[in-house]
């Protein structure tokens, strides 16, 4: 008999999905007793943390219970995780009932579910609730309260605050997009074009004569920097301070004076960095050795902080915390941060020459006899 799972048909696994960030998805995981093994159902993998769902309970009277989910912290983990996300609260928490033969085939060596074959075609309980509250965090564990959405406390409706003048979308996320647009080329940049060859040259400027004389980003990163996929330029620090000496005069406020930018991926603390170089690191700083990143976010989705080296030889100097040599690429959330980095957009876009900025210019006082 296979040695992988000792299970009976009649055995019910627990399997549950939390929500991340809009564009991060969901944690899957298992805390089964049972083995301490990755689950696959319908092709999704759930990993095994050690977690505990207490105090579900159902009453007549119609009062709501407020169930807690224990979670360990493994190499401090789930501490990653609640990080800069507001502890969770609000997201969804998902409960899946199923039965041990109705897993999927590919968690058995012979590729046989030795249990009977699987008739799914529902669950045996789903149940969804709301992260109320974080009720404790330590090196241990984290204990999380869960509440259905009309118990849930400190939420305010509309869940969207209205602004007249600041961005209310995540930067670089849904509703932004920035370097994830379709139709977007990137914007237009010059800086350093001069230190390339001839024949790049040449290159450039036919490019910028089918382009109404745009020098994409897209561009470069195909051509100069070796990557094929656009994942958006660094443009300017939160207060709207450029990277680049030449970009955008008519905007800029300040600049970090910058000759040029060259993309080197992924940071990595063995290589030397120079002025000009950009970086990108995982939304997740660290994750533990025995927790593969790919079981938590898809690479699609995957929120990327970049950053920018504005001094040169940069070596072991971690950028979220060498702020002198780093500057994170951010937005302002202002007009101004929006047009340094959609404004190309609006002038290739002839047909819908809106920018993608999140706040409602109609909250100002409208007088309709003026």
């Amino acid at each position: 008999m296979n040695t992988f799972f000792k299970l009976d048909n009649y055995v019910i696994f627990d399997l549950y999905e939390l929500e991340l960030e809009s564009t991060e998805g969901y944690l899957r995981f298992h805390g089964s007793k049972n083995f301490s093994k990755n689950i696959f159902f319908q092709n999704q993998e759930y990993i095994f943390i050690p977690s505990e769902l207490s105090n579900l309970q159902s009453s007549s009277d119609g009062k709501q219970s407020k169930p807690t989910l224990k979670i360990a912290n493994i190499n401090n983990y789930l501490s990653y995780v609640l990080k800069d996300r507001n502890d969770l609260i609000g997201k969804s928490f998902i409960r899946k009932k199923v039965l041990g033969k109705d897993l999927d085939s590919s968690n058995f060596t012979d590729g046989i579910n030795p249990y009977g074959a699987s008739n799914f075609r529902t669950y045996i309980a789903y149940d969804k609730f709301l992260i109320n509250l974080k009720k404790s965090e330590n090196k241990e564990f984290v204990e999380l309260e869960l509440a259905t959405k009309v118990d849930i406390q400190n939420i305010n409706l509309p869940a969207r605050k209205v602004t007249n003048d600041t961005c209310s979308w995540c930067y670089r996320g849904c509703g932004c997009n920035y370097g994830s647009t379709p139709d977007y080329l990137g914007p237009s940049i010059t800086d350093g074009l001069d230190t390339l060859s001839a024949s790049l040259k040449n290159d450039a400027s036919n490019f910028m004569k089918n382009n109404k004389g745009l020098l994409n980003s897209s561009w470069w990163f195909e051509k100069v920097w070796g990557d094929y996929y656009d994942v958006g330029v660094p443009i300017a620090d939160e207060n709207d301070k450029v990277f680049l000496a030449n970009y955008k005069s008519t905007l800029r406020s300040e600049t970090y004076g910058l000759t040029g930018l060259n993309y080197k991926g992924r940071w990595n603390k063995t290589d030397v960095y120079v002025s000009g170089d950009f970086v990108y690191l995982d939304y997740i700083p660290n994750v533990p050795s025995d927790l593969k990143n790919d079981f938590i976010l898809t690479t699609n989705n995957k929120q990327k902080l970049f950053y920018v080296c504005v001094d040169s030889y940069s070596k072991n100097e971690s950028p979220d915390l060498n702020t002198d040599i780093w500057k994170q690429d951010q937005c302002s959330k202002t007009l101004r941060g929006c047009l340094l980095r959609f404004e190309d957009y609006v002038v290739l876009n002839e047909e819908n020459k809106a920018l993608p900025f999140g706040a409602f210019p109609s909250t100002y006082p409208y007088d309709n006899k003026s």
